[in-house]
């Protein structure tokens, strides 16, 4: 996202409808240690739990308990026997809390039914008042910040072990390459040079992939696809001295000392909605978020994570209030929610 403006003064004067990003993205990020490919924690639910997929409605983590909820009963597992089956390339994030969100939110250091929100812009902070103001959302001061910090630093001390064992075995993390940190203008330079065939040796072929779909929407050609396993594809040969894919992807760099010093100090409160749906995430107050934003044009449209019968996920792009609802709740797989953006331009 940050290298927006690089790719429009690239592309000015060619011939492409690219790019396709909207003017504005507002993000909101959930908490986040671990997630889990697109098979396994749907056979997990169904295999280790008992419970048909297409009677789940809603999965849910908090205090080291993983719960699975039907209409008619509710069974769980103790977190570190899901863990297992967590996605490898997780282990080495020490973003926890979204660092680059406008608004993040998660259950850790609130009570239940609460939720921890982290505001990081002005707009978030705006947005935020307004629920306030129109008694939409209930707010408390009581975050445990301890709490919050605590999982904060294991989160980023296993990440750290993680990096060390996967460089030891000579493997290159260049997301976590903090001596390039500040070198924006000379990845850019050496981005355009770069090809899907490079983030298919650096990135995919490693493990290292997010599946976030960020170099799917990139592309200027619409040359990348993002297939049912959650994975980028090239379809055709990529235009030369172009790079797009490559210097979007979260993976190739790290400029997180640029990104933070445009923030403004956050503000991190606990809140819930006052009527939260069923299928809500603890305090509901992402649903309470988008179905405002939505109904007031602050948004023009939402990109929110949908799944079928098999609990599959994937990203769908809605500028209707009420769907936001039948979307709520976390999935808990991988999802390519920025690729979802492609299909609404």
């Amino acid at each position: 996202m940050a290298l927006t403006d690089e790719f429009k003064e690239f592309y000015k004067d060619r011939d492409s409808d690219y790019p396709h990003w909207p003017k504005r993205i507002f993000t909101i990020a959930v908490f986040c240690k671990e997630n889990f490919s697109p098979k396994t924690i749907p056979s997990y639910v169904e295999t280790e739990i008992g419970l048909p997929l297409e009677e789940v409605n809603k999965m849910n983590i908090s205090s080291g308990v993983f719960y699975a909820y039907t209409d008619k009963e509710v069974r769980s597992r103790k977190i570190k026997d899901v863990s297992r089956y967590a996605r490898g390339n997780c282990r080495q994030c020490m973003d926890f809390t979204g660092d680059f969100a406008d608004i993040a939110v998660g259950s850790v250091g609130t009570p239940a039914g609460w939720s921890t929100v982290i505001l990081r812009t002005k707009e978030a902070k705006a947005l935020f008042k307004k629920l306030v103001d129109y008694d939409l959302i209930e707010v408390s001061d009581n975050v445990e910040m301890e709490e919050l910090n605590k999982v904060i630093d294991l989160n980023n001390k296993q990440a750290k072990k993680s990096i060390k064992l996967a460089q030891d075995k000579g493997f290159k993390l260049p997301f976590v390459d903090l001596e390039k940190d500040d070198n924006l203008e000379g990845f850019i330079e050496k981005g355009h040079k770069k090809a899907f065939m490079n983030l298919e040796k650096e990135i995919l072929q490693p493990g290292l992939c997010v599946a976030c779909g960020t170099c799917a929407l990139a592309c200027p050609c619409y040359n990348i696809e993002i297939l049912e396993d959650g994975r980028p594809y090239a379809i055709n040969k990529c235009l030369p001295d172009c790079g797009c894919c490559y210097m979007s992807c979260p993976r190739t760099h790290s400029f997180k000392n640029i990104l933070l010093k445009e923030q403004e100090e956050p503000k991190i409160v606990a809140a819930r909605a006052k009527n939260p749906s069923a299928h809500s995430q603890d305090g509901g107050v992402i649903t309470a978020l988008l179905t405002f934003g939505l109904k007031n044009e602050i948004f023009s449209k939402a990109v929110v994570a949908k799944t079928d019968s098999k609990w599959r996920a994937y990203p769908f792009i809605t500028n209707d209030p009420s769907f936001i609802k039948k979307a709520a709740g976390s999935k808990y797989t991988i999802i390519p929610q920025v690729y979802g953006l492609k299909f609404g331009r």
